[in-house]
Order: structure tokens, then sequence, then C-alpha cells
């Protein structure tokens, strides 16, 4: 196959000698090291993106996100395993970790099958967001199918589960929409591509509020207005969130 269009097809691995050293074997010189760089930044997006939203480690290697944020509309969602303090005393260190990357596993594809990126993982806790790289009318309405998604994804990850070893784990999870400012926060040797605002804290503060409603999914009334006729809830008794509604997930009508 032609050495360009091995390139054209994401083949950077050219196996090209030079056979002169005119100006012919200095092109074909150059060309295969265009391919060895053009390799070695594939294979650091592939790195970089185990650890951020792969969009968003495009944008870093082409220069494109700099130091400072900017403001936009994004959804947050906080998912968070109930007790887990209690269960991880219980169990060696090793299967806390084994479980926990299984879980984390199953829930963050639920997640990026609907459209979000893992912003983090706290702990047990994971947050996503849904535009941050530029706002669609759908984000809200996915980020809600993912939480449906992770809620019957859970049910069968907890089967063959129901021992001391291996219990049954319940998850709650918070939904806010609104306005964050998102970008490269931190210093110039420890920088972390993320969003922060009262809509962050919101989400955070409702999903932790899954437990005194005893329900597993919570949206706000920023939310629900933009899915408005789409899911099946219950709004929920006022509670002192910053004045905020709060209503209930059962299902999609």
């Amino acid at each position: 196959m032609d050495a360009s269009k091995q390139i054209e097809q994401g083949n950077f691995h050219i196996d090209l000698k030079p056979e002169s050293g005119d100006e012919i074997g200095r092109l074909t010189s150059s060309f295969v090291e265009m391919g060895k760089g053009l390799s070695d930044r594939d294979k650091m997006k592939d790195a970089f993106g185990k650890f951020v939203n792969k969009d968003i480690a495009e944008m870093v290697l082409r220069g494109e996100v700099k130091l400072g944020g900017d403001k936009r509309e994004c959804v947050i969602l906080f998912s968070d395993i109930r007790n887990f303090t209690s269960i991880s005393e219980k169990i060696e260190p090793e299967l806390v970790v084994e479980f926990l990357n299984q879980y984390f596993t199953a829930m963050v594809k639920c997640i990026n099958e609907n459209g979000g990126s893992v912003n983090k993982y706290i702990g047990d806790a994971i947050m996503a967001v849904w535009g941050e790289l530029g706002h669609t009318n759908s984000d809200t309405e996915r980020s809600i199918l993912a939480a449906l998604d992770m809620r019957k994804s859970l049910i069968q990850f907890n089967k063959g589960r129901g021992s001391d070893k291996k219990p049954k784990i319940f998850i709650g999870i918070g939904i806010n929409t609104g306005e964050v400012i998102a970008g490269q926060i931190g210093s110039e040797d420890r920088l972390e591509y993320t969003v922060i605002g009262d809509t962050v804290n919101l989400a955070s503060r409702v999903e932790s509020l899954t437990k005194v409603f005893g329900a597993d999914i919570l949206i706000t009334g920023n939310s629900y207005e933009k899915v408005k006729g789409i899911f099946n809830v219950e709004k929920l008794k006022p509670i002192q969130v910053k004045g905020k509604n709060l209503y209930r997930l059962s299902m999609r009508f």
C-alpha cells in the first residue's frame, strides 16, 4: 500500500528505508519521521484520554486549551455509592479496588453512551458533565437517560452479589442544569480541566439528598424545565436547597 495512504488510514508505522542520500532519500526519511511523530501523538492521546475526555485531550494536544476558563451552560451529574465507607471497611483493600473498577466501568459506559464525560472520580463518587465543549438542547435529556441506564446497569451488577465480601450496592444520583465556569484550573505545574460554580455544588447537594427522600435519582427544577413532558417525575415537598425545587425521577414516559 502507498505510504501516504497508510498514514491517511491511521497506520503510522511506515516501513520505508531510504535507499539514497539524494533529495528522494531525504524526503523518505522525513516521511518516516512524520509517521513516528504521528504514532507517538496518537499513543499520547490514548493515554491522556484515560484521564480526561478524549475530545479535551485532542484540544490539549493541539494547544487549544489554555489556563483560564469561560462560562457555559452544562449539565452536572453526581453519583455516589450508599454506605461505601462501611462496605469498604469489611473488605480487603485489593478487593475494594477491584470492585470499584468493575463498578466504575459499568457506570461510565452508561455515561459515555449518552454523550457525557466523566470529569472526575471523588473516592466512590462520579462527577459527569454534558456540554463542557459546547451545549446542545438534548444535554439534560441525555444525562437523565444515562442515569436511567445506570439504574438498570446496577441491577445487572448486583446479580450474584449479596455476601459480606461481595455486598449488593445502592447508589444515589443528582442532576442539575445551569451555568458553570469551565477551563484549565490549577497551577502551571499541575492543571486540571474541570467545571466549577453553584451549578456543580447544587448537583452534589442534590445527590446527597437522595438518601433523605429515599430516591435513587433526583433532578432539580432547572433540569426538569428542560425535559418537561419527556420523563415521568414526582415533584417533592419543598426543602431548603437554596430555594430550589426537586423532582424524583421514575422513568421515561
